[in-house]
Parts: structure tokens; sequence; C-alpha cells
């Protein structure tokens, strides 16, 4: 069984998610092996958290990655470069995997995403839903870029290396639609003015990014405690899209009531319009749901006994709080400064 002093792997240790992960397992006491493919932190003493620099690309020594780890948080991951992807996303979980398996790991949790559903030809998406084609680009199945079309191709292709490999190891495949933290939300302010009307009125599919760090942690222990067959492989959606106000629009009103700022200023665009725009920019003859109008089901999470710590909600809340105080230190700077020119003037 782990217990809190157990050394744990996290990969995409400096990434959103990952920073998150590494926080919170040092908070509860665990020790962390922390991969990045960015320099490692010049401080390096820190006896609870080891940093290795790796490049999944390079073909690594897994071996040594995760020798004396009794558990694997694999968030790394190649986002942006189509080149680099099944290199990264497919070959290198597998390569993790199967030393994983060697070193006898109790539990391996993978970050995968509902990028795997591609566009669905139905509305509510499951665990069972369809998933894309993982062997070769079928433009038609997602409404997508190029690079975001391979990039959930490749990661379901590392879910099926997962299957392919699993043996001992209880394995945990967790899809999170759109992780943010407080800044991402408040961001949405440095959106073009097209992207603003054009968007507005979209279901933003948020999830909080330290309820996805919370839920990756308590799967681990779940599967370190026996939860699952060994060689077992579960998946679950990630997902809030139950939560009462989930448009961009919705959360943009408030944040303008909060700050004042015009830049959250907009209008509800019409929906149809800009699946119009998708359905014409993709040039595809077959009738699907681009992300924006898919629901991702959190009933087998929920089932399981999960329940996020955090929400939307409270997230929401905290980033209302932190425009509001940016407001009001715009407001006494600017008073500051009439107060002062007001001095010089006498």
């Amino acid at each position: 069984m782990l217990s809190a002093n157990n050394l744990v792997l996290v990969t995409g240790a400096t990434g959103r998610i990952g920073s998150v992960v590494v926080a919170d397992l040092l908070e509860r006491g665990y020790r962390v092996r922390a991969s990045t493919s960015h320099p490692v932190p010049s401080d390096t003493s820190d006896s609870v958290i080891e940093w290795r620099q790796v490049d999944f690309f390079a073909e690594p020594d897994f071996d040594s990655l995760v020798r004396g780890c009794s558990a694997i948080l694999h968030l790394a991951a190649e986002i942006g470069r189509k080149d680099r992807m099944g290199r990264v996303n497919v070959e290198a979980t597998k390569g993790l995997a199967q030393a994983g398996e060697r070193a006898g790991v109790l539990a391996f949790c993978y970050t995968s995403s509902v990028s795997v559903y591609g566009s669905g030809r139905e509305r509510t998406i499951t665990e069972e839903s369809p998933v894309l084609t993982h062997d070769r680009d079928v433009r038609s199945e997602y409404w997508a870029l190029d690079y975001v079309r391979e990039y959930g191709r490749t990661k379901l292709g590392g879910e099926l290396a997962l299957r392919g490999v699993a043996e001992t190891v209880r394995y945990v495949i967790l899809r999170p639609a759109v992780v943010v933290d407080l800044g991402q939300m408040i961001g949405v302010r440095d959106w073009s003015l097209a992207k603003r009307l054009l968007a507005a009125h979209r279901h933003a599919h948020h999830v909080y990014v330290r309820d996805v760090s919370d839920a990756l942690i308590w799967f681990m222990e779940r599967g370190s405690r026996g939860g699952g067959v060994p060689g077992s492989i579960e998946v679950y959606n990630l997902a809030e899209d139950e939560f009462a106000e989930p448009r961009h629009i919705d959360f943009m009103r408030k944040a303008f009531a909060a700050s004042g700022d015009l830049r959250y200023r907009t209008m509800n665009f019409p929906w149809m319009a800009d699946w119009l725009n998708d359905f014409l920019r993709f040039r595809s003859l077959t009738i699907r749901n681009p992300l924006w109008r898919m629901r991702f089901s959190s009933k087998r999470l929920k089932d399981v006994g999960y329940r996020f710590p955090f929400g939307m909600a409270n997230a929401e809340r905290l980033a209302l709080a932190s425009l509001r105080r940016e407001a009001q230190l715009s407001l006494d700077g600017n008073s500051q400064i009439v107060e002062t020119q007001g001095h010089g003037q006498v």
C-alpha cells in the first residue's frame, strides 16, 4: 500500500497540471520525482523532490526514471508539434508503462483528453462513446485543425498502448475537458473582439486545475489500496459540464460587473452562425457536433465515489475576487496619482 513517504513519479511536472500536482503531493507528505523537458530548477537540494530533465522524444532510460517509485502520474505530452506527437504521446507512454510493470509500481494514472472523442455524432459523451480512428487521420471525425486532430489521435494511441502493456499494475485513464487555472479564466478579456463575439455563447467545458490534480492523486491512492484488478484499466471523463452557468458569456458578465473592464463586454452571438462557420471551415459533409455543443458525462466518475473538492463555482468566486482586488488597486493607484498631482500644483 502506498504511504505518504513513498516516492511518486510525476512526468510533465512543470506544466499547467503537473506543477499543481507536485505541490499537492508535497503538501500531503509524499516524496516526488519530477520530470520536465525544460532545464531543472537550479536549487535541487530539497530531499522531498528530485528533478529529472527528460526528453521523451529521445527515448530516455525509463527504468532509471521509474526505479524506486511506488506510483506514476503521467502528464507529459507533446501538444503543438505534429512530428513529435507519435513518439512522445504514444511510444513514450508505452515505454514508461513497461518500465512501471518491470518495477512493480502499484498505480499508473495517465492524463488523456476529451479530444479522443473528436466531434461526436451524439451530443452527450460517455466513456463508451465512439472515439477517433487512431491509426490514420479521418478529417470528418474531428472538426479541428490538423495538429489538434493529431493530438487527439496520439493521446488515444497512448491509451491503447497501455492496454497492450497492462499486466500487474492498476491503470486509470483520465480524460479531462478544458483544464483552467484562475489566470486562464480571467484571460478571456485578452481575446480578440471577433473571438469574444463568436465564442461568447459556447459552453466552456472548464474544469478547475486543482480538481484535476486532486482526482489524479485520489485515483493513485485508490489503486495503491487495491482498487481495481491488477492489470485493469479504468477510464473516466473529468468534466463539470453540469455547472449551472457554463458559457463564456456567463463569466464575462460577472467579470465586467466585478472589474468594470470593458474588455469583458460582449454579445451573445447566435450559436447557429458559429456552427455554420465550423461546418464551412472544415468542409465536412458528415453532421457532427463541435466541442462546444458536446456534453461530457461525469456519471462514471461519481459512481465510483469521487467528487471534485473545489468545483467551478468556487474557482469562479476566486477569479472574480481577484478581479475586484485588481480593480481596487487600480482605483487606489489612480487616486494617489491625482493626489500627488494636486500637491504639485499647490
